[in-house]
């Protein structure tokens, strides 16, 4: 039994020293401004063994939260708040509110969810909010089905839907009426004829139908609602009022533009009557003249078929329009112009060099150009004795022996790989010696 004693007496000491002094071993933390007269009196708020529950209906009562402050004077109008307080049970504060978070205030607020409030009073928005409903012509008619268009965690963004509305306020100037622009277009339509163009789930873009709304002869003159978006220049001046050649109600912007069906011959055949400012200044088209249709179509201008022979230049050299273009490496430096030996006109890239003209790169000649063209920049000389074994003396032993004389350009008679050349035999030069 002696045993228990310790202990008991340990817990009862404790216990004891939590009642008397809970302000030193259980305080979280300081109470906010206007609690902290109550700092040290831990029970004017807490109950013992009852966990964290409050009294704050004691100093805070509910029907007075928003009328009057803790002390029972009476507050200023400008600092009233909604009035749903009075609703509310008297153990329901801690949802919202919570304390020892320092002296500011507004460290003690949590967010106020509308699902705290009684069945009957989320519903009535008016109970609480009657000073902030609008008093404009909408909101008398929907009188307090808030609900219907706003939500309590977003009240700006609503969704208002038109066909909730009683059927007397279906017109829409009888709530849009200074909406409405005043234009020659609007001026013609009546105040109901709104829905004709436009839909109330979004207003903007409308879409206007011409077929629809407008009579054959408003129909076929754009300019009487549209004349001051005339372009100005000398092809719309000379298309007079025919918009619709070129334009579609639907899609103006898309404009298809037949040089066929709208210019005469003259015109037609004479692009820089309307197109001078855009020919470029280059030496082609300065040698191209007007004829703009040798190159380019009405209907995709930017994809042109350039075609070579039919310049007036026929046989100049490429440089003379391409100079820039000409690779400055060591190659090109030495082909002096003659850009056909691997390039075409119908498509310069990939180039068409043929090496096999010259010497045929069979599997035993596949070596760097360095290898035979050991003359840097200079692909016209080349060495056959970078890979083969016989040396200079025995080459000339071995062809003097033939009669041949001339051995230095081995590629006159030896074509390829092979010991008698491309096609396996070696014409004799005259004088018994051989020939290419």
């Amino acid at each position: 039994m002696k045993k228990f004693v310790i202990p008991a007496a340990f817990v009862a000491i404790i216990v004891a020293l939590l009642v008397a002094f809970p302000e030193i071993l259980l305080n979280p933390g300081h109470l906010m401004k206007g609690h902290e007269a109550l700092e040290n009196r831990c029970f004017s708020c807490h109950r013992p063994f009852s966990g964290t529950s409050r009294q704050c209906a004691g100093c805070h009562k509910p029907a007075e939260i928003g009328v009057n402050n803790a002390a029972g004077r009476l507050l200023a109008v400008r600092n009233r708040k909604a009035l749903f307080h009075r609703a509310l049970s008297e153990s329901s504060c801690v949802r919202c509110h919570t304390d020892h978070k320092g002296r500011q205030p507004k460290y003690t607020l949590k967010t106020f969810r509308h699902d705290s409030l009684p069945a009957g009073l989320k519903n009535d928005c008016i109970a609480c909010h009657n000073d902030r409903k609008p008093a404009d012509t909408l909101h008398r008619t929907v009188s307090t089905a808030c609900a219907t268009c706003h939500s309590t965690d977003n009240w700006k963004s609503a969704v208002f839907d038109h066909s909730l509305l009683a059927k007397s306020s279906q017109e829409c100037v009888s709530c849009h009426k200074k909406d409405r622009p005043t234009d020659a277009l609007h001026r013609q339509i009546t105040i109901v004829g709104c829905s004709t163009c436009h839909g109330t789930s979004r207003w903007k873009p409308a879409t206007f139908n011409h077929e629809r709304s407008l009579s054959a002869t408003q129909k076929n003159n754009c300019l009487a609602c549209h004349a001051d978006k005339k372009q100005n220049d000398s092809l719309h001046r000379s298309a007079g009022t025919s918009c619709a050649t070129c334009h579609r109600t639907d899609n103006w912007k898309n404009a298809s533009f037949d040089h066929n069906r709208s210019l005469s011959a003259a015109v037609k055949n004479n692009c820089l009557a309307c197109h001078v400012n855009k020919k470029q200044n280059d030496e082609l088209h300065q040698t191209a003249g007007s004829a703009c249709a040798t190159c380019h179509r009405t209907d995709n201008w930017k994809n042109t078929s350039f075609d070579h022979a039919v310049l007036a230049v026929k046989g100049r050299a490429c440089a003379t329009c391409h100079k820039k273009d000409t690779p400055g490496d060591n190659l090109h430096r030495q082909v002096a112009g003659a850009c056909s030996s691997c390039h075409g006109t119908s498509r310069w890239k990939p180039a068409t060099f043929d090496h096999s003209r010259y010497f045929r790169l069979d599997r035993d000649h596949q070596a760097s150009c360095a290898t035979c063209h050991t003359v840097p920049g200079n692909y016209k000389s080349y060495t056959c004795m970078n890979c083969h074994e016989h040396s200079p003396s025995r080459i000339a032993s071995e062809h003097l022996e033939e009669g041949i004389r001339n051995y230095n350009n081995c590629i006159k008679c030896h074509r390829s790989a092979s010991e008698h050349g491309d096609g396996g035999e070696r014409r004799r030069y005259r004088g018994g010696g051989e020939e290419d």
